[in-house]
């Protein structure tokens, strides 16, 4: 009999989790399970306070799960990485491990980590097996006729696709029952002052709520998705990014529950579906993690990036930190992201753009403040949109395109229903006024609670552009 130890990280799930399924494969092996906390490092990374809370409350959760297997989870908190890789040692020698699983992480840190532990549990007689358990295909089976990383989507998209007709990645199920061990037992799970630090209405907990939700999704929203999808104030999109972020659910068994939808989704059907698209930018997003090690250390792709010359102005900061920056789009936005923890796509490319092509400071500090404020903070994903809306990254928008708040706000908030909900200055103002509130204050000579514009649009666009052409012609 062999003693098998899952190293959970983030993929706190039982259903299709490939580091447990091979663990479980015997019934004659004995299998326990641990999770190491390193909250130093987390802060270091940014980790916000809503997401430290969801994961931990999903730990939880797993435990109590993972106990109706007869599979014990034991928890330990370490300070950061480093420490982290010395308790491992530790517990595999005092537990007589046999075999360590874990599921590959792809963040440089994480990686580096991985690294050590493998050298060192090998160098003591330990087998270590790590699986691509976060990816539809691993990064070596997704490469250019160069064999290098994809930069361009659509050529990604494309051998994704070629993939998924020679093999659908398959899900793999919940592992049985072990047998009974007479010293199982619930390791306590504590962290002091944990609360519930987020709306658990919008965010239920467990990996069965997940599962609902990804399965009423696909049944009764998918369809309609490419068309409501851009509207913040429709309840159209999955809300599924804290668990795919924490692993409470895998994006195989999005892809799965996606193709088994009461109309039956084929494979070529696929390459239309907005919904797979966003699946496949997560996908390729991680791809680039991998490929670009320089991404986790904050760096843009494009070597032009280090020419321009960014204002950093402190004041426009706060203000657009805070939702005070006199336009409301981009106001209701920030708001939903402080009170929730969460934004809406469309949104997130928005206010990204405002900060980076209007106020031209640094998207480091957005990407900064995002990740220290949202459930569903993940570095690949969000580092990935704010290059992508700063023009400095692969497949990225141009930098001449700038989103306009006004016409935004217009189009996607048509009648200020998503704007009113977030900005209660704003509950009063009529319909027709609602994106540009203070022609209303004027003309009605009222005044608002609420600023007015900080930039004038127009002049900041102008400036952007010229400040970014200059940095690329500089190079």
């Amino acid at each position: 009999m062999q003693k098998n130890l899952i190293w959970f990280r983030n993929d706190l799930r039982l259903y299709d989790n490939t580091a447990l399924h091979q663990a479980c494969k015997s019934n004659e092996d004995k299998v326990i399970g641990l999770f190491i906390a390193t909250p130093e490092q987390w802060n270091n990374h940014y980790m916000s306070e809503k997401k430290l809370s969801f994961v931990y409350h999903h730990l939880i959760s797993l435990q109590k799960e993972l106990f109706k297997l007869n599979i014990i989870l034991y928890y330990h908190e370490s300070t950061n990485f480093l420490n982290s890789i010395e308790y491992l040692i530790f517990f595999c020698e005092k537990h007589k491990v046999n075999n360590l699983f874990y599921n590959y992480q792809y963040e440089i840190n994480e990686r580096n980590r991985d690294y050590l532990v493998k050298k060192k549990l090998s160098q003591k007689g330990f087998i270590i097996k790590g699986f691509h358990d976060n990816l539809l295909f691993s990064n070596t089976k997704i490469k250019n006729k160069q064999n290098e990383t994809y930069k361009v989507f659509t050529f990604f998209k494309k051998k994704v696709i070629q993939n998924l007709h020679n093999n659908i990645p398959e899900c793999f199920p919940v592992p049985l029952k072990r047998k009974p061990d007479r010293d199982i037992f619930l390791n306590p799970i504590f962290l002091k002052n944990l609360t519930f630090n987020f709306n658990r209405n919008i965010f239920p907990i467990g990996e069965k709520k997940a599962i609902d939700r990804l399965k009423n999704f696909c049944i009764h929203k998918i369809h309609d998705y490419s068309f409501k999808r851009n509207f913040p104030f429709l309840n159209s999109t999955s809300m599924l990014s804290p668990y795919l972020s924490a692993g409470i659910i895998s994006s195989r068994h999005c892809l799965m529950m996606l193709l088994k939808t009461k109309n039956n989704f084929s494979l070529n059907a696929l390459v239309t579906s907005s919904w797979f698209n966003q699946i496949l930018w997560r996908e390729f997003y991680y791809h680039l993690l991998i490929g670009f090690p320089r991404i986790s250390k904050y760096e843009s792709l494009v070597t032009w990036e280090k020419k321009i010359i960014w204002m950093n102005n402190t004041e426009h900061f706060n203000a657009w930190k805070k939702g005070n920056t006199g336009f409301p789009i981009i106001d209701a936005g920030m708001r939903q992201l402080n009170k929730l923890g969460w934004m809406h796509n469309r949104l997130r490319m928005i206010v990204s753009s405002f900060l980076v092509k209007n106020l031209l400071i640094d998207w480091r500090q957005g990407e900064k403040y995002f990740m220290s404020h949202l459930i569903d903070g993940d570095l690949a994903l969000n580092n990935g949109g704010w290059q992508w809306s700063a023009s400095v990254g692969c497949d990225s928008v141009p930098y001449i395109r700038v989103f306009n708040p006004l016409n935004q706000s217009k189009t996607f908030d048509i009648s200020g229903a998503f704007i009113k909900k977030f900005i209660p200055e704003l509950k009063n103002i009529p319909n027709h006024y609602i994106h540009q509130p203070h022609i209303w204050s004027k003309e009605q000579n009222f005044k608002l609670d609420y600023p007015a514009p900080i930039i004038n649009y127009s002049d900041s666009r102008k400036k952007s552009l010229l400040i970014f052409n200059q940095a690329r012609l500089k190079l």
